[in-house]
């Protein structure tokens, strides 16, 4: 298995940050770093070089987006996935990041990544 770059995860769901992280070192990935605010999130990109940025989004996206906008001018080789809940959905027609749904992440994250 070639080296996997480490990954960032920003989510404010507690028990759903936590388990993706978990999954995500269960398939592999050595370094899994998560932030539950953006303030937190925005530290850990100052400090560490991330090949997967995954932000969850909320219902106004202001601050994700903004969040996905620093992440790209401090890392621009990293891969940034917005994570959206089936109801926040056709708020992301016109993001600039690739989304996937919360719900489906345990299923296609990987091969995405």
């Amino acid at each position: 298995m070639n080296r996997l770059r480490a990954i960032l995860i920003c989510d404010r769901d507690p028990l759903f940050r936590e388990a993706l992280r978990n999954f995500l070192l269960a398939a592999g990935y050595s370094e899994v770093d998560v932030a539950a605010t953006i303030r937190v999130a925005l530290t850990m990109l100052r400090r560490n070089v991330y090949g997967h940025i995954l932000i969850g989004v909320s219902r106004t996206f202001v601050c994700e987006r903004r969040l996905a906008a620093v992440a790209r001018r401090r890392q621009p080789k990293a891969k940034i996935l917005f994570l959206v809940s089936g109801d926040d959905q056709p708020a992301m027609k016109n993001a600039p990041f690739e989304c996937i749904r919360k719900e489906q992440a345990f299923s296609t994250l990987l091969a995405l990544m």
